[in-house]
This record gives C-alpha cells, sequence and structure tokens, in this order.
C-alpha cells in the first residue's frame, strides 16, 4: 500500500514545482533531468497493480507537463511510455484516477480528443449510483457496497476540486448540475464524518495509519477551505460545515448512524447482506475482522481513540458483541464481508441490528436522545465453547474510574476488575449507566501495543499506553442474553439520576426493542416481529411486520417508519 520507492518522483514533482517558479536555476534543472533520467533508466515497478497504473503516472504527468519546455525527444518518449499504462476504465475513483493519468498524457501530446475523452470520463464519475461512487444517501463506495468515506471517497472529493478549479477557465469546465452533486456529497455526506479535527474511526475504512484520523480530516478540512473556488455562492455554508454541529445522520446505503450535539459526537457502523463491514488490502487493517458489527464509538475531546489502534483488543471493538478466546482474528479481504442478516438499518436517531456472524445471533438497538445513547441487546445466543462479550467501550485512560453500586461511590485503581451489581461508571467525562444493576469487566492499565499487527509495513516495535475496556462478559454458549446501558457525555454524579430518569426502557427482548423519553413524550421502536406494545405516554402501539418506527406528541402526533430490510 506504501511504496517508498515513489517518493524520488514525488520529491522531483516538489523540485520541479521549485524550478518552475524560478526559471533561472540551471543547477536545479540539471538535478530532475537527471532524476527523471534515473527513474526512466530503471523504469521501477511495484508488484502492486495502484502504482504501475495511477501511482507513478499521477506525479510523473504534472511533473513533465512542468518540465516540459527542458525534456529532450528521449525523455518525454521514455514518460509518454510510463504514462501509457494508465487506461481509462474501471469504476468510481479509479476510474477518476486513470482517467486523470490520461488527460496529462494527453496535454503532453498536445491530443484534444484524448484530454477530452479524459475529462468525460471523469466527470462521468460525478452521479448518483447504486454501483461504485456517490451512493443516494451521499456516502460513498468503492471495492462493491462498501462505505469508504475516508479512503476512496476522501481522494475522490480532491480530485474533483482538483479537476473543477483546474478546467474551470476552460471549454472543458464542470457544468452546475456536476458541481451540485459534489456540493451535497461533501455538505450531506462527508462534513457528517468530521469531529474536532479528527475522522470517525468508522470513515477511515482500512487506512487506520498513524495519524490516520487527523490526517485525513486535515484533508477533508482543506477541500472545504478551497471548494469556494468553483462554488463561491456557498462559501460560507463550506465554512459552517466544518465547525462543531447537532443533528443525526442516517447513512441507509452504508447502514451507518451519526449522531452530533455542539459538544459530543457517536457513530454506529453496521453492515448487512447487502452492504460490507469492512476490508483489509495491501496488509492493511489486518486486524479488523469487528469493525462493522455496530462499532459505537464515542467522541467529546476527540483524543479517546487517536492513533489507538496498535493497543487494542480486536475483539473488544467498542459497541460489537463477539466471541473472545486468544485464537487469532481471520483477516478479511479486499472485497470486505457481509453478515447473513438483511434486518440492517434503522432512521435518523436509530440503529438496529439483526447480528448473525461465525454462529453469534443477537438483537442490537441503538436509540440517540439528545445528550442520552441506549444500548440495547437481546436474544445473544451461541452454540460455541467460547466466552461471548459486549464492549461498552474500549479507549485511552484519561484520569480518573469512578464506580456507583447504588449505596457508594469509589474509584477503581489501576488493574482488570470485575465488578458486580453496578449502577453506573465514569470515566473521561463519559457516564456509563445500567437502569438495573449489571456485572462488568473493567481494565484500566497499562497495556503494550504494536503497529505490525495492525498494518504489516510498520516495523514491529513494542509500545506502550493506558488503556480503559468496559465490557459485559456473557460467557459460554449464551442463550437469550441480554444488555442495556445508557452513555451520557458531560458526566457529573450528582446529575447523573436526574438525566437519565426520563428514560424508560419498554421492552428488550427479540420481538421488540423499545425505548421511551417520557419528559418529551417520544417513543423509538424496533419491532423484529409483527408485535404490540404499551407506552408510558403514548398509548399502545402495533406494528404487523417487523420495522422501525418513532413516534412523538407535539401539536399533532409525529410518525415515522422504515424497513431495514429494504423488503417493502
Amino acid at each position: 500500500g506504501s511504496w517508498p520507492v515513489n517518493d524520488h518522483l514525488v520529491r522531483l514533482n516538489h523540485l520541479a514545482v521549485m524550478y518552475t517558479r524560478n526559471k533561472g536555476d540551471d543547477a536545479l534543472k540539471n538535478k530532475i533531468l537527471s532524476g527523471l533520467n534515473y527513474w526512466f533508466k530503471n523504469d521501477f515497478i511495484c508488484p502492486n497493480w495502484w502504482y504501475p497504473q495511477i501511482g507513478v503516472p499521477k506525479v510523473l504527468g504534472p511533473t513533465m507537463i512542468l518540465m516540459e519546455k527542458d525534456l529532450s525527444a528521449e525523455q518525454k518518449a521514455a514518460g509518454l511510455k510510463i504514462l501509457d499504462r494508465a487506461k481509462i476504465g474501471m469504476t468510481g475513483q479509479n476510474k477518476v484516477w486513470l482517467s486523470g493519468n490520461v488527460l496529462y498524457k494527453g496535454l503532453l501530446l498536445d491530443s484534444f480528443e484524448m484530454v477530452k475523452a479524459a475529462v468525460a470520463a471523469i466527470q462521468s464519475e460525478i452521479v448518483i449510483s447504486q454501483g461504485e461512487g456517490i451512493q443516494p444517501d451521499f456516502s460513498f463506495h468503492q471495492h462493491g457496497p462498501q462505505q469508504q468515506f475516508g479512503n476512496y471517497g476522501a481522494s475522490f472529493a480532491e480530485d474533483m476540486l482538483k479537476w473543477a478549479t483546474i478546467l474551470k477557465p476552460t471549454d472543458f469546465h464542470f457544468p452546475e448540475q456536476k458541481i451540485q452533486i459534489l456540493r451535497d456529497y461533501l455538505i450531506h455526506g462527508m462534513k457528517w464524518i468530521i469531529w474536532n479535527n479528527q475522522m470517525d474511526i468508522s470513515a477511515c475504512g482500512r487506512q487506520l495509519f498513524p495519524g490516520a484520523q487527523l490526517g485525513k480530516a486535515k484533508m477533508i478540512k482543506n477541500i472545504f477551505g478551497h471548494m469556494a473556488t468553483i462554488d463561491p455562492m456557498l462559501k460560507n455554508e463550506y465554512e459552517k460545515s466544518m465547525s462543531n454541529f447537532a443533528g443525526d445522520k442516517f447513512f441507509w446505503r452504508s447502514d451507518m448512524v451519526i449522531h452530533r450535539q455542539k459538544d459530543f459526537y457517536t457513530s454506529v457502523k453496521m453492515c448487512s447482506s447487502r452492504v460490507g463491514g469492512a476490508e483489509s488490502c495491501n496488509d492493511e487493517n489486518i486486524s479488523g475482522y469487528h469493525l462493522g458489527d455496530g462499532a459505537n464509538y464515542f467522541y467529546q475531546s476527540g483524543n479517546e481513540y487517536t492513533d489507538i489502534f496498535p493497543f487494542w483488543d480486536w475483539k473488544r471493538i467498542p459497541g460489537t458483541t463477539t466471541f473472545h478466546d486468544e485464537a487469532p482474528l481471520p483477516v478479511l479481504p479486499c472485497s470486505g464481508y457481509r453478515i447473513n442478516s438483511d434486518f440492517v438499518g434503522g432512521m435518523d436517531g436509530i440503529a438496529t441490528m439483526a447480528y448473525n456472524r461465525d454462529s453469534l445471533v443477537a438483537q442490537k438497538s441503538w436509540f440517540f436522545f439528545d445528550d442520552i445513547t441506549v444500548c440495547l441487546g437481546a436474544g445473544i445466543s451461541s452454540t460455541e465453547t467460547k466466552e461471548v462479550n459486549t464492549t461498552i467501550n474500549q479507549s485511552f485512560l484519561h484520569g480518573d474510574v469512578q464506580v456507583n453500586d447504588g449505596p457508594s461511590t469509589q474509584l477503581v485503581r489501576n488493574g482488570m476488575h470485575n465488578l458486580k451489581d453496578i449502577f453506573w461508571i465514569i470515566h473521561d467525562n463519559w457516564a456509563y449507566i445500567f437502569p438495573q444493576k449489571t456485572s462488568v469487566e473493567l481494565s484500566n492499565r497499562e497495556q503494550t501495543g504494536d503497529w505490525h499487527k495492525v498494518v504489516k509495513r510498520m516495523p514491529s516495535k513494542e509500545i506502550r499506553a493506558e488503556i480503559f475496556t468496559l465490557s459485559i462478559n456473557h460467557h459460554k454458549q449464551p442463550k437469550d442474553a441480554g444488555y442495556a446501558y445508557f452513555v451520557l457525555p458531560k458526566a457529573n454524579p450528582a446529575s447523573i439520576r436526574t438525566r437519565s430518569n426520563a428514560i424508560s426502557i419498554i421492552e428488550n427482548s427479540r420481538s421488540v426493542q423499545a425505548v421511551e423519553n417520557t419528559k418529551t413524550k417520544f417513543a423509538k421502536i424496533v419491532f423484529f416481529k409483527a408485535a404490540t406494545i404499551k407506552t408510558k405516554s403514548l398509548g399502545s402501539i402495533t406494528a404487523n411486520q417487523p420495522c422501525v418506527v418513532t413516534l412523538g406528541a407535539g401539536k399533532e402526533m409525529a410518525l415515522s417508519y422504515s424497513d431495514p430490510s429494504h423488503a417493502q
């Protein structure tokens, strides 16, 4: 995935930019030409197809354009031979990269037709698609139906901005309808997954490298900062999009739900028979087997998980219910994985997942009420003789951990703990509340890590950090096990009970998972099958088939419903 040999061309490109700004520097010119000759003579080929067809031409092409007047006929011919490895084809961002490389070649050949064909191919990918590319919900898919915001999707936005800017003063300029789609992709899609200058882990894809969350967020902010160049009328909208805002977003094409308030962010990433969960390519994300199994992250400062990946127990991804043993995790394929369930999805403010993978089943739902997240699990069952755990969170340890069992509150010393009959736990300004006293496993201790276990090209080196892990053990071969917990930001022991009292769990079973805010008279319900439930403030509600429902009583009764199976 990362080929250091290519750094030679990147450096030559930087030098060519410097030379273009200072044409009188013959010594610099000669060094650039010497560097190009070295590459042309050796014609280095990476075994990863992406570099010969995309990576090398997309750096070499601009360098040759900058140096064109100084290239000999032999040098130009050698460079064009390398650029010729890029052909217009494939789909999504791969097609955009390949077409851009053909455009460079067309400029060097003074071929109007080649440039015209390349521009048309680039613009052809700015469409709403149910294949690869921008989806109807403004998420982005590549490698099949797999959410790729932070990988291919970010490169797509960056490249489209680049080409729209370059081509704006020409006859090849992007038409308004293409700018509109790019605008919508950014404002209704990309902006949702950045929080406090970090990209949500669930948006980063397989590229969980050192600095990935910060670097990818910086890339997106840079795109928003330059969009006014091609879309000046919405300059203020692009600027506002990068500040912390409140709202709910359900990416129904990607099985992902986001809940934002002014001072915190949480998301749930799922997978289904329709949507892939995660992938491993180029020996990247080699431990990410469970990243699409209901991963649920909680951000306030934004530093909760920054570069946490070498320290993670990858069988304890926050939000997931998984087997926990010492066996190594399988490495995922490049096309990702799906699970044997189509009842996965939700709507704004609700995520639900009928989980069925590796002989483990569970009904899992998340309900978002302003500053309270309600997490329910039911029907957790398996015949495997392996322990099953639901992980509530696994983040960096920041400060003390307070535990309350009802009568008393105490600080927990660093170590590993099995705690019985717990009412709430507070750590790093987050409160984890158990409406029915629950036994939990808590770890707040120093752990070792190694980036090589995340990305194979990273050198193996033991590093250390203090990690907080909170989970519920359902033990071996559970049958109809369950859980219920609330998560609150800005946690204060004095206000926990008051803040959570308005939330009532109506039902948590294999048939129905439902929660009600009795203060605002608002209910959120997942019917896994036809059923009737009775709320405290809204009366009885009956569904004659599986669905997700929200019901609220203001001046008028407000009803919303959806079909996660996409079958109706």
